[in-house]
């Protein structure tokens, strides 16, 4: 966590925050980090996670889930672990993730519109995705 900590909080402290105190501990760290991390907008987050290292990535989707549990910064940092929207999902053609996708909650049609997007990018997919249920 602590490049994590180190990309974002830049970007908090170029909004004029308070520099974060002196650290004395990883425990200490992880507290800030999560704190100021809760405190930045979505976009903020999303711009920077293609900088994070798999376990940086894997920290901030466990902590996402525990706390915010925001669907499109998760579905991102799936795609980028390559976490496929359900099991099987990458042997399936076309209308095997239409299938899928029917009676769907809108997160999934969120999670496999960016995991499409970043994998395969199949247009039968990409605009069965983009017609999320209302």
């Amino acid at each position: 966590m602590k490049r994590l900590t180190r990309i974002l909080l830049r970007r908090a402290d170029r909004r004029g925050e308070d520099p974060p105190p002196p650290q004395s501990s990883p425990a200490t760290s992880a507290v800030l980090s999560t704190a100021r991390y809760d405190k930045l907008p979505l976009n903020e987050v999303l711009g920077h996670l293609h900088e994070l290292r798999p376990a940086d990535l894997a920290a901030l989707g466990a902590h996402e889930r525990a706390h915010q549990n925001r669907a499109a910064l998760l579905a991102h940092i799936d795609a980028l672990l390559h976490n496929e929207p359900w099991p099987g999902y990458d042997a399936l053609d076309v209308d095997g993730v239409r299938f899928g996708l029917d009676g769907a909650e809108r997160d999934r049609f969120l999670t496999v519109l960016v995991y499409e997007q970043a994998h395969r990018n199949r247009a039968g997919v990409v605009l069965a995705a983009q017609q999320k249920p209302t």
